[in-house]
């Protein structure tokens, strides 16, 4: 069913549509529909008459699918190997206009694809194949051309899976398939192979392309425990092999194939339909405004660089069309400014700082590039998170209890330092332990407490640690009197160190125990001043929370426990268990661009620098829709007009 309802046309598109040929921007393949209707029925007749002959003809076709009103899906009409009457009206058109198109490209049309085949194209399926009926393209082929012609939304590059080839393949076969192609009408200088080695050809390139496709959606493109530090989550496995028998068996369609291995989280549908309107900025060539690097400002102050930062806050739609663009450092800007901040991770200051400056300056390839590495990350996460689980994502310092989409719980956490990393993975939180004892890893005994110990000697009785030695399977206490001065002058203590439960643990009142080999929980602190801060990364590796009272109250209680239960428990201060009738997945995550419930686009710094190693790879294959021009990757030889998904 095709969506009718009236496209609002924002501030940043109508800045797109001053400042760029017409013509140019209905040429974007990856233009939303929606909009593409709208601007194309508010142009004037005299700026429609300047537009190439194709592209009007494009868009008059188009604008007649948008205005049906049909309630069913309009049914593949193969012939030719291309489908339906308006598709082959286009594809004859093109093809008599321009040699680089053809009848492949009607696939680049805005009709709908259905998802599965009919009684008929299954009959075919079992006579021809995946992706040839007798003389047409299947249902498959559709799609998967689709799917590549999209993939730069995935941030894939639709040239990885030789989609130009395909189509060239795609055309020369429609061309063999005429009735006087046929009948030997070619000229005697063309030659061209026969009909059979050609469909062969065809499949051959089409499974070769599925293949490679469903893996990329599946698990990411690039080998991601060897690019990411500390990231210890394998990505999925996709069975491509699996997903090729059961095309051949008709058992599933391509969308359903590549549906079922694409990540549905609904953070990473809105990363794709950011990237879409990101490409079709780009394709525009609209440049942004681009301001000084360096000077702070604030307001109540004049000078020329705030008139540039108002024209740039205009164009991305930050301030509204009827700012006045003036020097003067207004209120309306300090708010501006402050939102820009919040959404780039900064201090709230309002001030025209170095940093802020950094972050108004980022390009549109700068934009595409961060939302492709937050992609790739998603292809790499567990495609169920889990109904009810917890939410980590280092460089945004946050913590969030979900259910489904809804957020039950959120609150600012601390994190790893540069030199100790909260690693990234996924476990089931399945305890959770108050007045806890901390027993200290080795690194931190040697490099931190014994050196303290030797400066302030009794530094560690008044921390109440204390000491404990290995005997067989279990842990024994020693006195203080049995450590000697010697023992705290080695170079590896011989003990290790337990602080006992109390006020002044390390640990605070309560930890959250997912266990795992790396020694990773979330737990209270005593250093509560560090959640003020915008930074947060300063712990030992383990997530420090702000709020862990809430947490447990809120845990203990989804976990069937009862308010009398819950609140006995926070009194007591002993130490002692509470273990969770039902474990919650727990999953730490490091994405530094997300685009949030709003629609808005949040940026973090990359504070262990992940992203820079993820760029070299994802360089190193190709898929990085930044590095690749525009012929490359907006101008895939077809025309794409993209519906709204």
């Amino acid at each position: 069913m095709f969506r009718t309802q009236l496209f609002r046309i924002t501030d940043k598109w109508l800045i797109i549509m001053q400042r760029t040929n017409f013509a140019r921007l209905l040429s974007c393949h990856y233009l939303p529909l929606t909009l593409y209707a709208a601007i194309a029925s508010a142009t004037t007749a005299s700026a429609a008459q300047t537009i190439d002959i194709s592209v009007e003809r494009y868009r008059d076709l188009a604008l007649d699918e948008v205005h049906q009103t049909t309630e069913k899906p309009i049914e593949p009409v193969p012939q030719y190997y291309a489908r339906t009457t308006a598709g082959r009206e286009a594809a004859r058109f093109a093809e008599s206009t321009e040699p680089a198109f053809g009848a492949a490209h009607a696939l680049s049309m805005v009709l709908e694809l259905d998802t599965q085949a009919s009684m008929e194209q299954q009959a075919m399926l079992a006579q021809y194949g995946p992706w040839l009926t007798h003389n047409a393209l299947s249902l498959n082929s559709q799609q998967l051309i689709r799917f590549i012609q999209d993939a730069a939304i995935h941030g894939l590059n639709p040239n990885a899976y030789e989609l130009q080839e395909i189509l060239r393949t795609l055309d020369t076969l429609t061309h063999l398939d005429k009735p006087s192609t046929q009948a030997g009408q070619l000229s005697r200088t063309v030659h061209l192979p026969g009909l059979a080695s050609l469909r062969t050809q065809f499949s051959s390139l089409m499974e070769t392309a599925f293949i490679s496709l469903a893996s990329h959606l599946g698990q990411g493109t690039v080998e991601a425990r060897a690019t990411q530090h500390k990231l210890y989550r394998d990505p999925p496995t996709v069975d491509t092999a699996a997903l090729l028998e059961r095309l051949r068996d008709g058992q599933l369609s391509v969308q359903q194939a590549l549906n079922s291995v694409a990540p549905t989280h609904p953070e990473y549908y809105r990363l794709t339909q950011r990237l879409r309107d990101l490409l079709t900025e780009r394709a525009t060539g609209v440049e942004r405004t681009v301001i000084n690097k360096f000077g702070t400002l604030q307001r109540g102050e004049y000078h020329d660089d705030v008139l540039n930062v108002k024209q740039r806050l205009v164009e991305t739609g930050d301030m509204p069309l009827s700012t006045v663009l003036t020097p003067f450092f207004d209120a309306d800007l300090l708010i501006a400014l402050q939102k820009i901040q919040k959404e780039h991770g900064l201090e709230q200051s309002g001030q025209l700082d170095i940093p802020t400056r950094k972050a108004l300056n980022e390009s549109i390839h700068d934009e595409i590039t961060a939302i492709a590495l937050s992609l790739e990350r998603w292809r790499w996460m567990p495609r169920e998170l889990g109904q009810k689980h917890i939410f980590v994502n280092v460089p945004d310092y946050q913590v969030m209890v979900r259910d489904g989409t809804e957020t039950l719980l959120s609150m600012v956490a601390v994190v790893g330092t540069q030199k100790n990393q909260t690693p990234s993975f996924s476990q089931n939180m399945s305890y959770m332990e108050f007045n806890p004892t901390w027993t200290v890893p080795a690194k931190i005994t040697n490099n931190e407490l014994i050196p303290t110990e030797r400066r302030k000697p009794g530094y560690l009785a008044s921390k109440n640690f204390d000491f404990l030695k290995r005997e067989g399977n279990q842990l024994v206490q020693v006195p203080r009197s049995q450590v000697t001065s010697e023992d705290f002058n080695k170079s590896s203590f011989p003990y290790l160190l337990r602080q006992r439960g109390g006020p002044t643990n390390a640990l605070g009142r309560m930890k959250f125990m997912m266990p795992n080999p790396y020694a990773i929980y979330l737990h209270d602190t005593q250093a509560k001043r560090l959640f003020s801060r915008t930074d947060r990364a300063f712990s030992h590796g383990c997530v420090r929370l702000s709020e862990p009272d809430r947490l447990a109250q809120l845990l203990m209680s989804e976990d069937g426990y009862g308010g009398h239960f819950i609140s006995k428990t926070l009194a007591r201060r002993d130490t002692h268990r509470v273990r969770l009738r039902t474990t919650i997945p727990t999953h730490l995550t490091y994405m530094t661009t997300w685009i949030d419930n709003d629609g808005v686009m949040q940026q973090r710094p990359d504070i262990y620098n992940h992203d820079a190693a993820l760029i070299r790879a994802l360089r190193q294959n190709n898929t990085l829709l930044a590095t690749l021009s525009n012929t490359a990757s907006d101008k895939a030889g077809v025309y794409r007009l993209a519906s709204d998904y």
